[in-house]
């Protein structure tokens, strides 16, 4: 789960159920990878390594966002997953080829804590909102498409930009990430059942 958590305050509701709710649009995102298999020597020491990598939350790290509902096409599938070289094999270590499809580009300026811009799409399928995008290691959603053009639109999203972003600068919906923090220094905590197995959860926080 990667979500927005909004920024609310409430005081207690009156007598006659009236209440007042204070909320701001800089909310911040959130996630949560519950049920990891760590069911090997391997991926344990694998886990000890990223949990001495984090030191609690004192690192940050950037968190892939779930590529399902990008605004792929179903005839790009098995580009998608990879293209080997031209005999067929792939790399020794059965890694394949594999690059950028979607391509969206700002075609104006977006400032610090901006929530507005101006796109084009060169080759995207389906834009929508709804969608994510990350900007260097910064992750947004949008919340409102306006086409402006035959490949030109016009997007709100939220939260509000963390950095300021260029004109032509590219917006990566392929593998988008969000730089994020250990929501609590226990999160990489591993109880393994019988010293050998363990299926924990771990929480993250952007970082701002």
């Amino acid at each position: 789960m990667m979500d927005i958590a909004p920024r609310s305050l409430a005081g207690p509701s009156s007598v006659s159920g009236i209440g007042q709710v204070a909320a701001s649009d800089a909310g911040i995102w959130k996630a949560s990878y519950g049920g990891i298999p760590v069911v090997n020597c391997q991926s344990i020491t694998l886990w000890r390594a990223l949990n001495t990598l984090l030191e609690g939350r004192m690192n940050s790290v950037a968190v892939p966002y779930s590529m399902r509902c990008q605004p792929f096409s179903s005839d790009w599938d098995s580009v998608h997953d990879g293209v080997p070289h031209s005999d067929g094999s792939p790399f020794a270590d059965c890694g394949l080829y594999q690059s950028r499809l979607i391509d969206v580009r700002l075609t104006s300026n977006i400032p610090l804590r901006g929530t507005t811009a101006n796109i084009a799409m060169h080759n995207a399928f389906n834009l929508q909102p709804g969608q994510v995008f990350s900007l260097k290691d910064r992750l947004y959603r949008i919340r409102t498409l306006q086409m402006t053009g035959e490949n030109t639109a016009t997007i709100t999203f939220r939260p509000p930009a963390r950095e300021a972003a260029s004109a032509g600068s590219e917006m990566e919906f392929d593998r988008p990430v969000c730089r994020m923090r250990l929501a609590t220094d226990a999160e990489m905590d591993l109880p393994l059942d019988y010293g050998r197995w363990s299926f924990p959860t771990v929480n993250f926080i952007e970082d701002v």
